[in-house]
């Protein structure tokens, strides 16, 4: 745009030069005088004189031309000045005039009367020499004055070019603008469009839903208005129903009042019978203590160390006597010195340990396997003295532990059987992994442990004495080897194996403390 803007003055300035110049240079030339011509047919060395001046003349011409360039910002231009011809006059050059003589013709007249009074006067040599002179300085005023001419309008040019770049510069600039204004609109138009079809292919898409709802709505009304019509049959004839119903429970009401009445007499014939029934077992168990002869039922034991008392020193099932009546046991002659009373004992996952509250204060499982004395026995054998509690514990590696404490106590049910211990030892862990403060015993229908948010029998699994679901559980699901590992709901205690390694076997158990 710039060099475009450019080319157009230039163009306007050049084409004002080439005629000043076209204009000047026919001025210049002379038209040839018959004296000149006479003397030149009449005189052979003047003429070969002449033509070797002319020469001369053209290769000035040729040396005198000038080369004029010009730089503006990306644009180039090159101006060669043309330069008059000082003996062109001698061949006689047709002049053609574009514009009115001015003051070079009339000094050209003048000088053509002088070279005529010239030519009659004075000799050859001093004539041509003369001319050559006044021909020479003719062209150099007239060639000085057409560069000063050159000069002042390219310089004008020049100006007029460095305006007009300027002009272009700005109109740049302000194109610049232009474009850059024009692009946010349009990328801003873009976006709306963009937005534009964006919500119209929502606006469809809801459109769409809209008529699915529509549609599925009426579906479900002509549906709704179907089944009121079924439900109507229906509930005429469940309100028959309730009649006849009615009518059966007025029936039956009569028949339970005459059962009750049958009840109250069955109940009083049936306490007499219990009565029998505990005359009978009494009786029952007199003529076993009498018949029977083995030593294991000739005495009543009060705990296994009393078994062990008496002399007997094989580990095994005995019978003792617990809270008037007797209960079967396993009893343990053998570790630490014997006389233990094992009251839990897991080795093998055949009993399932999930259960209850009811099932943990009865006992449950086989004496000579897996099995769970029971709480209200561990508490009637417990509150006979002061006694010590040993846990026994095995990994799958086949490590044994053991952790044992010089007191062990236990309370009722309505204090929900809750443990105290005291005088920790052993070998499974520093420092105990069951709480010794009187934890509460907790099952999955029973939670008395000290979590508010939580209920550890559920998370953890079994039965035990959890303390805000504590260290350990031995009562949890039994993980044969191989599943064993990240088990937080099995058979564990932690400052043995870690909070969730599941171990292979476990076994709790009391004597008296001074055993």
């Amino acid at each position: 745009l710039t060099c475009f803007f450019s080319v157009r003055v230039f163009l306007a300035l050049l084409y004002s030069l080439c005629s000043f110049l076209h204009t000047q240079k026919g001025h210049s030339i002379r038209p040839p005088s018959s004296s000149s011509s006479s003397s030149s047919s009449s005189r052979p060395s003047s003429s070969s004189s002449s033509v070797s001046d002319k020469k001369g003349e053209e290769e000035g011409v040729e040396k005198r031309r000038r080369l004029h360039r010009l730089q503006h910002g990306q644009c180039s231009y090159t101006f060669i000045l043309p330069e008059l011809d000082g003996g062109g006059g001698s061949h006689g050059a047709v002049v053609q005039r574009d514009s009115p003589p001015a003051d070079g013709e009339w000094s050209a007249e003048k000088l053509k009367r002088l070279e005529s009074t010239m030519e009659n006067n004075t000799l050859w040599p001093l004539e041509n020499s003369i001319q050559r002179n006044t021909r020479r300085e003719a062209a150099g005023l007239q060639s000085h004055a057409v560069h000063n001419q050159t000069a002042t309008m390219l310089e004008i040019g020049t100006n007029l070019l460095t305006h007009t770049a300027e002009q272009t510069r700005k109109l740049n600039v302000v194109e610049a603008k232009v474009l850059n204004h024009t692009s946010r609109i349009e990328i801003q138009l873009l976006e709306n469009s963009l937005s534009t079809n964006k919500l119209e292919k929502e606006l469809l898409l809801q459109t769409s839903e809209i008529d699915r709802l529509r549609d599925k709505n009426s579906v479900l009304e002509s549906k709704v208005r179907m089944l009121e019509s079924q439900q109507k049959g229906e509930l005429e004839d469940m309100k028959e129903e309730k009649n006849r119903l009615q009518s059966v429970v007025s029936t039956q009401m009569e028949a339970i009042e005459s059962l009750e009445k049958q009840l109250k007499v069955a109940s009083s014939n049936n306490t007499a019978l219990q009565r029998q029934q505990a005359q009978l077992l009494e009786s029952v168990h007199t003529l076993i203590s009498m018949v029977t002869s083995s030593p294991r039922w000739s005495h009543m034991w009060k705990d296994c160390a009393d078994v062990y008392r008496s002399g007997y020193s094989t580990s095994g099932l005995y019978h003792i006597y617990i809270g008037n009546r007797t209960e079967p046991v396993y009893c343990d002659m053998e570790t630490s010195g014997g006389g233990w009373t094992v009251f839990q004992r897991r080795f093998n996952g055949s009993v399932d340990f999930q259960r209850g509250w009811g099932e943990y204060r009865t006992g449950f499982g086989d004496v000579f396997g897996e099995h769970w004395l029971g709480n209200e026995a561990l508490y009637q054998l417990s509150s006979q003295g002061q006694y010590s509690l040993r846990v026994e514990l095995r990994d799958w590696e086949g490590n044994s532990a053991y952790a044992q404490y010089d007191r062990f106590s236990l309370t009722g049910e309505r204090q929900q059987y809750r443990v105290y211990l005291r005088g920790y030892s052993g070998t499974a862990g520093r420092q105990s992994s069951l709480n010794t403060l009187g934890t509460g015993f907790s099952t999955r229908d029973h939670d008395n442990d000290n979590c508010d948010h939580c209920k550890c029998a559920l998370m953890l699994t079994g039965g035990w004495w959890f303390d805000a679901c504590g260290f350990s559980n031995l009562n949890g699901i039994y993980y044969n080897v191989g599943h064993n590992i990240r088990k937080l709901n099995g058979i564990k205690w932690h400052h043995f194996r870690g909070p969730s390694y599941s171990l292979r076997s476990t076994m709790m158990m009391v004597r008296p403390y001074d055993f």
